[in-house]
């Protein structure tokens, strides 16, 4: 009887070691459409719909997953369109620094390690801790607009705490900047399309203003977001402390009473985050644009009237004369 009840137990302890060992954890992650972004030599970001350098499809997060089953992990993601086969995987060894490549990038963190798994024109690498591992063909597989890594971690009793996925166009002309003679034409020097699931939370770069004006100056305020942050598209509003607003990104505005006023920026996402940065801004009784125009034709009018009353006086000296 002994010996039965502890083959039972074995037999348990063996199932639940086994059950152990083949469970899948699993883990997705879901992005929005239509958030690509262009991010230029300023550090702007500007949703995109089109370019001349890439199907934007091609570069459209739609969402990733991870697999865990023992020590072998598996990542993919998905994008609207294909995944594009061009370039290569940046070497920053090689005497070529000019870059036209596509590339997706994963970023899994575990309780262990952090590996960062990328992705260019058929060539797969693997990075953690001081290893840097390209795995072969056998190991990723590309499905119209899907990739999967397949990959074994460092230990099998790792946990899953975190997966970032990035897709991006990075073109770059370092020979833009070879002719001293010359100023370098930024905006084709350095092109940068990308977008990233899960998004950051939505953050705001600065908004600001200057931080002085007039009476009837026109005003120009300005507002920025950390690039592939919050889901766009977004919403802004500003309040320029005069009990007056507007929900452009980049307005102008026009105070009439002089004083020292507190202006607040906020622009909330598709997801409903909202973020918002102030500042200050002290408006004078005279100078300015605005102030100097209004002078002018206030000039304008007293030389008017003026002739006009010398007119008429001649005219009547010239009447009595007669």
């Amino acid at each position: 009887m002994k010996l039965k009840n502890l083959w039972i137990i074995t037999m348990m302890v063996s199932s639940l070691f086994l059950i152990a060992m083949c469970s899948v954890e699993a883990e997705t992650i879901t992005d929005g459409t239509g958030d690509v972004s262009s991010i230029n030599s300023n550090e702007d970001a500007v949703i995109i719909t089109y370019s001349p350098e890439i199907d934007v499809d091609n570069l459209d997060l739609i969402q990733a997953t991870y697999t865990q089953k023992g020590a072998q992990a598996t990542v993919s993601l998905q994008v609207v369109g294909s995944i594009e086969n061009r370039g290569k995987i940046f070497d920053p060894n090689s005497a070529d620094m000019n870059i036209n490549t596509v590339g997706y990038t994963f970023q899994l963190i575990t309780s262990q390690e952090t590996y960062v798994i990328e992705y260019a024109n058929e060539t797969c690498q693997l990075s953690y801790s001081e290893v840097l591992q390209n795995l072969t063909t056998s190991d990723f597989s590309v499905v119209e607009g899907t990739l999967t890594v397949s990959f074994t971690l460092a230990s099998a009793e790792e946990t899953y705490t975190s997966l970032d996925v990035s897709s991006a166009l990075t073109k770059i002309n370092f020979s833009a900047f070879e002719d001293p003679s010359s100023e370098p034409d930024l905006e084709n020097a350095f092109i940068l399309l990308s977008d990233v699931a899960p998004n950051p939370p939505l953050m705001i770069y600065d908004a600001y203003a200057s931080n002085i004006g007039s009476i009837g100056e026109n005003i120009q305020f300005n507002g920025s977001l950390v690039p592939l942050t919050g889901e766009p598209p977004y919403t802004y509003h500003w309040d320029f402390g005069d009990q007056s607003s507007l929900t452009q990104q980049n307005p102008t505005h026009t105070y009439t009473k002089a004083g020292v006023y507190t202006y607040n920026f906020t622009v909330t996402d598709n997801g409903g985050a909202t973020a918002s940065q102030s500042g200050t801004i002290t408006i004078s009784a005279e100078g300015g644009g605005g102030g100097n125009s209004l002078s002018t034709q206030m000039i304008l009018f007293l030389a008017i009237l003026l002739i006009v009353i010398v007119i008429g006086v001649v005219v009547i000296v010239w009447i009595i004369r007669r």
